[in-house]
């Protein structure tokens, strides 16, 4: 066979294997930003799990935990958390949807205790605020507080009237050092006093509200969203397009190989390997 003859069938099977590909390849690997938060004070610490496989950072996760941002396909997930080391019946059991490119942060709410115990899911805005400010949002994760204001010291209310289990859309603030106060809805009675909390310009933060007024372990968790890291978790099922690229090259070369007689040189190479 001659060598223009062989370039030929080479040229048509990479062809083959590449418009195959294209679609997959277009798509690209689409996947959100997660990460879970454990705000229930009456639940033990819990495994995670994501459509039945448990996720290794976020095992035996204690309350108060809020976890860096994991990476996780885009679609509907099956979110579950077991009592540690118990996975004979979950304490949360929720499908989520997430789209591509978003991030999420899904907190376990409620209390043990009175059954209301579930999962509640946020859509967190990682953009960043205008040059000198910082973005805040508060999350009011207490189950037996009333509706609440957050107020700084000296300032107009951030936040009017949220109520649980809800989160407030993002304020920009000047980066800086404030002391808040989250009061009862309408009032100045204070329920809890975060003094000196600092936000970075450029950041984006969330304040959870947490703990309950009849255990009297109200508190407030701030962590910065934007600084969360990001972490595989386990494979939920699908085709990587990058995989399915690489497998139908292989074919295509498999496929001249077996037609130019080539096949004895390609058994050869991967051998040595």
């Amino acid at each position: 066979m001659s060598n223009i003859r062989r370039l030929m069938i080479l040229g048509l099977a990479l062809l083959m294997a590449l418009a195959l590909a294209a679609p997959a390849l277009a798509q690209g690997s689409p996947e959100a930003r997660v990460r879970v938060t454990h705000l229930a004070s009456d639940a033990p610490n819990v495994d995670v799990s994501v459509n039945g496989e448990p996720v290794a950072a976020l095992q035996n996760v204690p309350y108060g935990t809020i976890s860096p941002y994991l990476s996780l396909p885009a679609g509907s997930q099956q979110v579950t958390a077991y009592p540690a080391g118990n996975t004979s019946q979950p304490v949360i059991d929720n499908p989520v949807d997430l789209a591509a490119g978003g991030a999420y942060t899904i907190g376990a709410v409620g209390l043990v205790s009175d059954g209301s115990l579930g999962a509640q899911v946020y859509q967190d805005d990682l953009t960043p605020p205008a040059q000198g400010n910082s973005k805040l949002r508060v999350v009011h994760a207490s189950p037996d507080a009333g509706p609440v204001d957050v107020v700084p010291a000296g300032g107009a209310p951030l936040v009017s009237g949220l109520q649980f289990p809800n989160a407030s859309p993002y304020a920009q603030v000047p980066a800086g050092t404030y002391d808040l106060n989250v009061n009862a809805a309408g009032t100045n009675t204070t329920a809890i006093s975060v003094p000196n909390a600092t936000v970075a310009s450029g950041g984006v933060y969330s304040a959870f509200a947490v703990g309950t007024a009849s255990a009297g372990n109200l508190d407030v968790i701030l962590v910065q969203d934007s600084a969360g890291s990001t972490a595989p978790l386990p494979d939920t099922g699908g085709i990587s397009p990058l995989w399915l690229a690489a497998g139908l090259a292989t074919m295509a070369v498999m496929l001249y190989a077996s037609v130019t007689g080539g096949g004895y040189a390609l058994r050869r190479i991967r051998a040595k390997d």
